[in-house]
C-alpha cells in the first residue's frame, strides 16, 4: 500500500515541477511518467486524464498549503487577528514554495478553476480549509468580510500576499503586518 501511495506522490510531485517549469502545454503525460519513475499506464490507473491530475495536484497543493495557513495556533483568536495570522503565513508559504506558487499562478488563470465547487471540495476534504472557510465568510452568511464576490475578497486579501511574496526582497514582520491589517481593512 505504501509503494502505491509513493508512486501516485511521485507523479503529483513531477507534475507539479513540471508546470512550475514548463507550463501546462509543455508538460505531457509522457514527460509525467519518465520523471516520476512510471509508466502512462500507472499514471492512467491513479489519475484517468491529464486534466484529473492536474485538478488532483490543485486539491493536494491547496490542502499542503491550508496545513501552513492555520501555523500559529489561530483557533481561538478574533477573526481580525486570525486573519493577519493566516495573512502572514500565506505570505511566507508563498515565498517558501515556489513551485507550488507557480502552478497556481497557472492554475487559477485557467477558465474553469476558482469555482465554488473547488471550494465546497476542498472543505469537504481538508479540515484546514473547512476551519478557514468557517472564519472567514461573508457577512451574508455571517461572517466579518465584506459581500463582495469571493475572487474580489481572494485578490484584495492572499492574492497581494502572493504578489508581494513573488519579490526578490523580503519583507520584514512588521511590514507583513502592516500590509495584512492593511488586507483586513480592505475585506471587512
Amino acid at each position: 500500500m505504501a509503494a502505491l501511495k509513493d508512486k501516485r506522490e511521485a507523479i503529483l510531485q513531477a507534475m507539479l515541477e513540471l508546470v512550475a517549469e514548463r507550463g501546462f502545454h509543455d508538460a505531457p503525460m509522457s514527460l509525467v511518467a519518465k520523471r516520476a519513475g512510471a509508466s502512462a499506464g500507472i499514471i492512467y490507473h491513479y489519475f484517468p486524464s491529464k486534466e484529473e491530475l492536474i485538478q488532483e495536484l490543485y486539491f493536494h497543493v491547496k490542502m499542503k498549503m491550508g496545513a501552513v495557513l492555520l501555523e500559529g495556533q489561530v483557533e481561538g483568536m478574533s477573526a481580525e487577528q486570525a486573519f493577519k495570522q493566516v495573512w502572514v503565513n500565506a505570505y511566507r508559504f508563498y515565498r517558501s514554495h515556489q513551485q507550488e506558487m507557480r502552478f497556481l499562478d497557472q492554475y487559477e488563470c485557467l477558465p474553469s478553476s476558482g469555482t465554488s465547487s473547488d471550494a465546497e471540495i476542498l472543505a469537504n476534504r481538508d479540515q484546514n480549509f473547512a476551519q478557514l472557510m468557517k472564519l472567514f465568510r461573508r457577512r451574508s452568511a455571517g461572517g466579518p468580510l465584506r459581500d463582495l464576490p469571493m475572487e474580489a475578497l481572494g485578490d484584495l486579501s492572499f492574492g497581494v500576499a502572493a504578489r508581494l511574496a513573488k519579490r526578490t526582497k523580503a519583507l520584514k514582520k512588521g511590514e507583513l503586518e502592516e500590509i495584512a491589517a492593511a488586507c483586513w481593512r480592505a475585506v471587512t
